[in-house]
């Protein structure tokens, strides 16, 4: 029992920050399995991510895309229009065109039909949009919703379904490839920035696109007034569809945006290669540990040292909570400021949530130690005394 109490408290720092991690953990499984209060709590927890924050911090310093200008055709309906306006972006001589539209069937419009059927057999540099429906655990997607004229042209297609999480409504991650019946179909982002980049920067595969959200501003024009800007839209990605359309709006770490914008922070992700690379598994909680393991040795040390101060309206004024409060706060903002360097040089998401809730509930875990250190002391009193 007397080796237990030693290593117990040799060992002090890493087991209260253990304990803290312990408590954290209890916790968040007691409101979330027994409390059905706090679910939309819980829903709000899992739904935040660290970059959020640091998104929101960069939204005063928007950088401008030089490479991708976004053509709003929201209030075109008529297939006729629709080709018309396809004609005049190709005549701008843009480098890729993105159709964010699925044309299903044939309609009464003949002469639309026809038009949009020449468009897509004329110019080789658009990606159609494909849509999967009807998912099966084993084949993928089982029904594809495309433009009827694909099959006949030859014309390229990719699929611009928007995933979602069971546990977040929150848009974050966009898909490589897309399986129907058994097949990985393109993603439409990976398909026009590989189109723009005339190699294959982004290969269709089973993975995750970590989308960086730094806010951007793409240039917006509207169907009518594509020939007289022209020169936004040479030698660009254009993408083609709806930004005003409430069915296709996504919340996003932005908040809400249209689904055409959405794909535009995909491909510019990828041409830009600047993914974000989330810290996960074993490294999140190491590096989580270490944090919370760092602010409890500050906080012991300070404690020491504060009783060492020989003159007493020093310690008063030293143990005032308010100064130990100051001094948390500086450096939750130090341990922020840190993590929002790693991921504006190197896009590295360090998510803080984990840490953060331990340091919250370090008091408990050094109160728990206690009790369990004098629980030690007294089992070893009462077999010295007997």
């Amino acid at each position: 029992m007397k080796r237990i109490l030693d290593v117990w408290q040799k060992w002090k720092p890493v087991t209260v920050t253990l304990l803290a991690f312990l408590v954290l953990w209890i916790m968040k499984s007691f409101f979330t399995i027994k409390i059905p209060t706090f679910n939309p709590i819980t829903k709000a927890i899992e739904d935040f991510n660290m970059t959020d924050l640091f998104y929101e911090m960069d939204d005063m310093k928007r950088q401008d895309n030089s490479f991708i200008t976004i053509v709003d055709m929201t209030e075109l309906v008529n297939r006729g229009d629709i080709a018309k306006a396809l004609e005049e972006v190709e005549a701008c001589e843009p480098l890729v065109v993105g159709v964010d539209m699925v044309f299903q069937g044939l309609k009464e419009d003949s002469l639309g039909n026809e038009a949009l059927r020449r468009v897509a057999s004329t110019y080789d540099n658009i990606v159609w949009s494909l849509r999967l429906y009807d998912y099966d655990y084993k084949l993928g997607y089982t029904y594809p919703d495309r433009s009827f004229f694909i099959e006949e042209t030859g014309a390229t297609e990719a699929v611009t379904n928007m995933q979602g999480t069971k546990v977040s409504r929150v848009k974050r991650k966009l898909v490589r490839g897309w399986e129907l019946n058994g097949e990985l179909k393109p993603a439409f982002v990976c398909t026009v920035a590989n189109m723009f980049a005339g190699q294959e920067i982004a290969p269709t595969e089973d993975k995750d696109i970590d989308i960086n959200f730094m806010p951007t501003n793409f240039t917006v024009v509207k169907w009518d007034q594509i020939t007289e800007n022209a020169d936004l839209l040479a030698d660009r990605i254009v993408l083609f569809g709806a930004m005003h359309e409430e069915g296709d709006m996504h919340i996003t770490p932005l908040g809400k945006i249209a689904g055409l914008e959405l794909l535009a922070y995909g491909v510019q992700t990828l041409i830009k290669d600047n993914e974000v690379k989330e810290i996960k598994g074993l490294k999140l909680w190491l590096y989580s540990f270490l944090i919370v393991l760092a602010i409890f040795m500050e906080r012991a040390w300070r404690r020491d040292w504060i009783s060492r101060r020989q003159h007493p309206l020093a310690r008063l004024l030293l143990n005032f909570p308010i100064v130990g409060s100051l001094i948390s706060f500086i450096w939750v903002g130090l341990i922020m400021f840190g993590a929002y360097m790693l991921f504006v040089m190197k896009d590295v998401s360090l998510n803080l949530g984990y840490a953060f809730g331990a340091i919250a509930f370090l008091a408990t875990a050094e109160s728990s130690y206690n009790i369990i250190r004098d629980y030690l002391k007294d089992k070893i009193n009462e077999k010295d005394n007997s």
